[in-house]
């Protein structure tokens, strides 16, 4: 189990101590190694949390891009794997995506005005 405060757990590892070198209630780094197969991944920069989703940012070309929500799975040495959303291929804005973040909700709310002032023409 997880101990909440200190985000830390114990674990018991069983291992040949030739010549005794470690002994009990010494501490450790340890590196755990395994193969978890072939997947799509992503640098962690290129991923942004909205708290519910998380979102990336895929180039269109011609210096266009829109945010797309993706599946993300297991997060290593700084890369997410990615499950739903992405396409081997595409590319992710892994730079700067607060500012796209910033201009894209800018754009959503002058639309929103337009709409506002539009309907409010329409009914004069």
């Amino acid at each position: 189990m997880l101990d909440e405060k200190t985000r830390t757990a114990k674990v018991r590892l069983e291992f040949p101590n030739p010549g005794n070198l470690l002994k009990p209630e010494m501490y450790a780094d340890v590196e755990i190694k395994g193969n978890f197969g072939k997947g799509l991944v992503i640098p962690e920069s290129a991923v942004m949390s909205t708290g519910e989703r998380m979102m990336v940012f895929v180039a269109k070309g011609q210096n266009q891009f829109v945010p797309r929500e993706i599946t993300t799975g297991l997060k290593v040495k700084g890369l997410y794997e990615v499950q739903e959303g992405l396409s081997p291929g595409e590319q992710v804005v892994i730079e700067a995506n607060f500012m796209l973040d910033s201009e894209s909700k800018l754009q959503a709310a002058v639309s929103k005005s337009d709409s506002v002032v539009h309907r409010h023409g329409q009914e004069k």
